[in-house]
């Protein structure tokens, strides 16, 4: 019974979460829809995904989950594109307790200027298609591995719901519980952002796995493939 609600009111679902924006959007660079570049060899930076609990008495942080499931989100962004776009995640240097103090200084900056400019593509995605956001080839000062392509950035939010609000819901209607993200790609090389995507999921995000990988499936759907050497 409860699956077959799912079923029915998902697409109401996607649209309340979503607002009139178009779900699973994605908006590629002419330069990568054109394969002028092509993205090959990513370094992923650390997620930022946080998550709430909702109940009758409101909603509530998660810090625990919210770091779990960053952590896993990261992963299987790596796991998606390895496996359906044959693209290779190179280790993220800066991560590492060896790494240079600047380096880790640089990287949170980035992580920083990322987030002053997620604000103005979600705005205009389709801009994405035009070429029109940059981070700047300030990127060059993170010293990643040299033949990387891009850089991945990737953002979220969700909603967890209790028993008691899942079923207050139910009877008189309600966001349910969900994971939405956003995620860019910019070039390594001149900061310019080559692909923006928005994946989202309906259900506890928590617990997403599956749900997860098929969400970001759709998501990279039309970035292109790397070609096997």
């Amino acid at each position: 019974m409860r699956s077959l609600v799912l079923k029915i009111f998902a697409p109401v679902v996607l649209l309340a979460v979503c607002g009139s924006q178009p779900v699973r959007a994605q908006f590629l660079h002419p330069k990568v829809k054109s394969k002028e570049t092509t993205i090959s060899r990513i370094v992923v930076l650390p997620a930022k995904v946080s998550v709430v609990r909702d109940s009758m008495k409101g909603p509530e942080g998660m810090a625990a989950e919210s770091d779990e499931l960053s952590a896993r989100v990261e992963a299987m962004v790596a796991e998606v594109l390895s496996k359906k776009k044959h693209v290779t995640t190179l280790p993220n240097t800066a991560a590492s307790a060896e790494a240079d103090p600047q380096q880790k200084y640089n990287v949170a900056d980035f992580q920083t200027k990322f987030d002053d400019l997620l604000p103005k593509i979600m705005k205009k995605r389709s801009d994405v298609k035009k070429g029109r956001f940059s981070m700047g080839d300030e990127v060059l000062n993170l010293n990643l591995e040299k033949g990387t392509d891009a850089i991945v950035f990737i953002r979220g939010e969700g909603k967890k719901l209790t028993g008691g609000k899942t079923a207050f819901r139910l009877l008189v209607g309600g966001t349910p519980a969900y994971l939405r993200l956003q995620i860019g790609v910019v070039d390594a090389r001149n900061g310019e952002v080559l692909l923006y995507t928005d994946p989202i999921l309906v259900g506890d995000p928590t617990t997403a796995v599956d749900r997860l990988r098929s969400a970001l499936e759709k998501g990279f759907k039309k970035l292109p493939e790397v070609k096997a050497l």
